[in-house]
């Protein structure tokens, strides 16, 4: 299998090993990463117990996936705008380090025979998605890429794997109470640190110097605590936010949410999460998340903001608990990813459909009033 490195981000052909940890209580196991062709000084090691939530052990697991199949010359027809590839990146002649990245685009040019067999010729765009060339284009031949293997079943990961992940999900369940008041307590420090960032607003001391930016989400679980919300960022991006959540009306089966940010890096990092293509934010109903907006928040939008806070507020004293409350990543190649996309695509449709109605009224209210036509 390949393993997606935590000291840089790249993907590596690896074996595992486990050992003991000298803990006798929770889970007394490191997992051992090995990657091949390299010597044992490069291991890096993960200890069970630093697995404190079932979402720490879901992202280990998502670390893991079957190796990366090299494309073949005649397979060249197969990779199109879109998808998704696990491609070789060199910085130096001797330094080939492979990162996922979506193709942008394709040069297509005509096949040569040497010996008979074929050799493409053809130049492929990518847009890299991780990894120290993030959001930048570059050009490649198909003997440098290399295609993603759908993630594989809990009955067919490696045993020693499987072994790790459940003894680590066991602790987890087993430790639940003590868990939860951690969680109650993070949630509380997060709470606090987003009333301190709310201040800032009023003043200068906005961290890159600049405008906050506000990002609006549609099609939320109705009831969905703002909390919730910034815990699930915090916990996959590793930064702080604040999170609101406005109620909805009786007919609409979904709610919609604002994330505030400071910062122009987290603001394009959470941007970047949201619209990845390799997955989908869902509830544990199924209900995928859609980023509908992106906007500079300035002296205008201040009323706005204030009305989110108020209205999250109501929202979370009305339901503080629930299933609604459960938000997880699935991934492509998986049959909730593919369920995920086609609700989100139908939203999208709805979200966009309303965008022209509103376009149309104040073309409409302009006739109506005598008013230029400007939307």
């Amino acid at each position: 299998m390949e393993f997606k490195s935590y000291k840089d981000d790249a993907w590596y052909d690896v074996r595992i090993e486990t050992e003991s940890n000298g803990d006798s209580g929770g889970n007394g196991r490191r997992l051992r990463v090995k990657f091949s062709g390299f010597a044992d000084e490069h291991d890096e090691v993960v200890d069970g117990k630093d697995l404190k939530s079932f979402k720490d052990v879901d992202f280990l697991r998502c670390r893991f996936r079957p190796i990366s199949v090299q494309l073949q010359d005649t397979e060249c027809s197969q990779v199109h705008k879109g998808l998704s590839v696990c491609a070789a990146h060199s910085a130096y002649p001797d330094d080939r380090r492979f990162y996922d990245a979506v193709v942008d685009g394709v040069v297509r040019n005509e096949h040569r025979f040497e010996n008979g067999e074929e050799q493409c010729t053809c130049s492929f765009i990518l847009s890299w998605k991780h990894g120290p060339y993030y959001g930048s284009l570059s050009e490649q031949a198909l003997e440098n890429i290399c295609r993603i293997q759908p993630p594989l079943a809990v009955d067919k990961l490696d045993p020693l794997l499987a072994s790790f992940l459940n003894s680590a999900r066991k602790t987890v369940q087993a430790t639940g109470f003590f868990d939860s008041g951690a969680r109650s307590q993070r949630l509380k420090q997060e709470t606090k640190l987003a009333r301190s960032t709310s201040s800032h607003l009023k003043g200068d001391d906005v961290d890159i110097g600049g405008v906050p930016h506000m990002i609006i989400i549609d099609n939320l679980e109705k009831g969905i605590s703002p909390l919730t919300i910034m815990e699930f960022i915090h916990h996959h991006l590793s930064f702080p936010c604040q999170a609101f959540v406005s109620p909805s009306r009786v007919l609409e089966s979904y709610a919609r949410g604002a994330i505030l940010l400071h910062s122009k890096r987290n603001v394009d990092k959470l941007s970047a999460f949201l619209e990845n293509p390799d997955h989908i934010i869902i509830s544990s109903r199924g209900r995928p998340w859609l980023m509908t907006e992106k906007t500079p928040v300035h002296d205008t939008h201040m009323a706005l903001i204030e009305t989110f806070r108020l209205t999250s507020q109501n929202v979370q004293q009305a339901r503080r608990t629930g299933t609604c409350n459960e938000l997880k990543v699935v991934i492509s190649g998986t049959k909730e990813y593919s369920t995920a996309k086609q609700l989100k695509d139908l939203f999208e449709r709805l979200a966009n459909h309303i965008c022209k109605l509103h376009q149309r009224l104040v073309v409409e209210e302009g006739r109506i009033l005598q008013l230029p036509d400007e939307v």
